[in-house]
């Protein structure tokens, strides 16, 4: 069996204590606990921000989307109102039942487009708790995280 010795020569890694802060360090380097500490932090601190950055770009991202999503309904809409309009009521050409059948479908179809509208709004506002709610967590986390920081470097 190799000495100790003779293991930190080959460049194996050995656990050592180190005495002055009781912290496990490989290769029997000793760092100060303190430093370690805040660096672990500072690390979380700017995953976390980094986090946060995203949930504010997946609010704004699911915001365009959204609007996309409205304005091609409204388009649809307006189409099945121009279609509407160019038909002529029934009192003034008679009973067909082919326009009838397809002034129905017209405004079933209005009627989905209004539905998918509130649909997608309620669905956005869905999303955006979720987001907030994430947001909300990922910034306790981070203001006890800080405040915790300073504290140690003071």
């Amino acid at each position: 069996m190799p000495e100790e010795g003779e293991k930190q020569k080959k460049g194996e890694d050995t656990l050592a204590l180190s005495p002055s802060s009781d912290v496990l360090s490989r290769n029997g380097t000793h760092k100060n606990a303190g430093q370690e500490l805040t660096g672990i932090l500072s690390e979380r601190i700017e995953n976390l921000s980094e986090a946060i950055e995203e949930l504010d770009k997946a609010l704004t991202t699911r915001k365009v989307l959204s609007d996309k999503f409205l304005k091609q309904i409204g388009e649809e809409i307006k189409e099945v109102h121009y279609q509407l309009g160019h038909l002529q009521p029934p009192w003034k050409m008679g009973f067909y039942p082919e326009v009838e059948f397809l002034r129905l479908s017209l405004h079933k179809s209005l009627t989905s487009r209004h539905k998918e509208i509130r649909g997608e709004e309620l669905k956005y506002w869905q999303d955006v708790l979720a987001i907030l709610k994430d947001k909300r967590k990922f910034l306790d986390e981070y203001k006890a995280l800080l405040s915790t920081k300073t504290r140690l470097v003071e």
